[in-house]
């Protein structure tokens, strides 16, 4: 990546980086829910396309405002790289961003998956300076577009990345491809919103402060996992992940297997990984609430398992934090 592209996908994309590294991007699967009377989920899944290979969602608000990330912030050392991507855009990503929602968009037409960034969506809502972002990305070799009545800035050197202001409060970010893909499915109503398998779902895990849901197979695929790791892994259709953030982290992973044998050959799986991790976890006293908490669930071909982080793990784990930041200085 050159040093023009680099500073463009910081002033338009860094969003994708805040989303990650609030670790709360996690798994997939659903469950069978009745019909509901209302959408669920955000606003923003009316700019995702029907579809998707995976869909996550986190209260950013919500969880920059919770007790355990206010802790884990007082942890952290100060940041240039994120000093300098407010002094170049003119937005502190926790203050100016309320809700991300990242999408892995299957491939159109039936087509082999290719590379996952070029069907990777970020939907972010918030507080943003279209002027300061537009001269930013003509500054470092961008250029300006309208699609279908929406601004769009994309760079083309390296990876093709684009932002698109898609409303006054709501910005896309990804491959031109990705970006112009989701205007069009909000034009024509070939939403996520219309996708009734992923939408059940999506109704199961609303509420929460972030929640993923997603095809394992077309996961894999996309993220490149080997297949020798995939042949061990019990056949699996669907993955979920939610957490709620305030003054701990409590989550909840979910698997649906393809049959109950498959899904018993999952739990199995897990209970060792489980009995190993807390055997291993015994010699680090400041993760043993979190192995603790860990707890195996699950009947038919569902499998679940829930944890817990709660705010006290970071008094315990301060010490290592504050050496490893002394290392890197």
């Amino acid at each position: 990546m050159t040093k023009r592209t680099r500073f463009f996908v910081m002033g338009s994309g860094a969003i994708l980086v805040f989303g990650l590294t609030t670790g709360l991007l996690a798994s997939y699967v659903g469950l069978q829910v009745p019909v509901f009377s209302r959408a669920a989920g955000p606003e923003e899944l009316q700019f995702v396309p029907a579809d998707v290979a995976m869909v996550a969602y986190a209260n950013v608000r919500e969880v920059v405002d919770s007790q355990f990330h206010q802790r884990f912030r007082a942890l952290e050392p100060h940041s240039q790289e994120r000093a300098g991507f407010e002094e170049k855009t003119g937005v502190n990503l926790e203050r100016d961003v309320d809700s991300i929602v990242a999408a892995m968009l299957a491939e159109p037409n039936g087509a082999t998956a290719t590379n996952a960034e070029k069907t990777m969506l970020i939907i972010a809502r918030g507080r943003f300076q279209p002027a300061r972002l537009e001269s930013l990305a003509i500054e470092h070799g961008g250029r300006i577009e309208d699609y279908n009545g929406k601004r769009l800035l994309s760079h083309d050197r390296g990876e093709r990345m684009t932002l698109a202001f898609i409303d006054a409060d709501l910005v896309a970010m990804g491959s031109s491809e990705a970006v112009k893909r989701a205007i069009d499915a909000n034009g024509a109503g070939r939403t996520l919103i219309s996708n009734t398998q992923v939408m059940r779902q999506i109704a199961e895990l609303d509420g929460n402060s972030a929640w993923a849901v997603g095809q394992f197979d077309a996961i894999a695929s996309k993220t490149g996992l080997p297949r020798e790791i995939q042949a061990q892994v019990p056949a699996v259709s669907w993955f979920s992940a939610a957490a709620r953030v305030d003054s701990g982290v409590n989550g909840t992973i979910k698997a649906e297997a393809r049959d109950q044998e498959a899904a018993q050959n999952l739990r199995d799986m897990l209970r060792g990984f489980m009995a190993m991790a807390k055997l291993h976890g015994g010699s680090k006293p400041e993760m043993k609430p979190m192995m603790d908490s860990l707890q195996l669930g699950g009947e038919g071909k569902s499998v679940e398992v829930q944890f817990s982080l709660p705010v006290e793990i970071l008094n315990m784990l301060e010490p290592h934090m504050r050496k490893q930041r002394g290392a890197e200085q």
